[in-house]
């Protein structure tokens, strides 16, 4: 049963992940040198062309790590609203896993599964979608699995 429609994956929530972790220390880092520097020009008597570039140097830091941090924040809300909607208007559906292929992703090689899916259920006309799972070996083929739709956009979630 291949359809022409395809699902779209509702979004990670950052916070959970081990980017979002390595994000937020970098944004920590940025937030805290831009200040840092800008104290350092007022405090101490660096060069006139000293003074100049660490000043510019702390207004660059410091715009870059608040403009970090809004964009990080406004992403994460932005992924929970989704995953709210889906609570709100989501139905719970089958996903049966029609192929699953193991392939290796980073510089580290780390395995993954691509897993394609076709998502059956009350309410929801057939659709396809496509997953990339770490849970590598979870979803062989001819596996099925819960997922929340949204019938009106076709965004689903695996729901364990």
């Amino acid at each position: 049963m291949k359809t022409d429609r395809r699902g779209k994956e509702a979004p990670e929530l950052p916070v959970l992940t081990v980017i979002g972790c390595l994000l937020g220390f970098l944004m920590t880092v940025l937030v805290l040198i831009g200040p840092g520097l800008l104290w350092i020009s007022t405090h101490f008597e660096p060069e006139d062309d000293d003074r100049l570039v660490v000043v510019a140097m702390g207004l660059v830091f410091t715009i870059g790590g608040l403009g970090t941090v809004t964009s990080h924040l406004w992403q994460n809300a932005k992924a929970r609203e989704v995953h709210r909607g889906l609570d709100r208007k989501g139905v719970r559906a089958n996903a049966e896993v029609v192929s699953s292929k193991r392939i290796w992703v980073d510089e580290v090689s780390t395995p993954a599964d691509d897993v394609d899916l076709v998502v059956t259920g009350p309410g929801v006309t057939p659709f396809s979608a496509r997953v990339l799972t770490e849970d590598v070996g979870r979803y062989e083929t001819g596996t099925v699995v819960p997922v929340d739709v949204d019938p009106r956009t076709l965004l689903f979630r695996l729901a364990d």
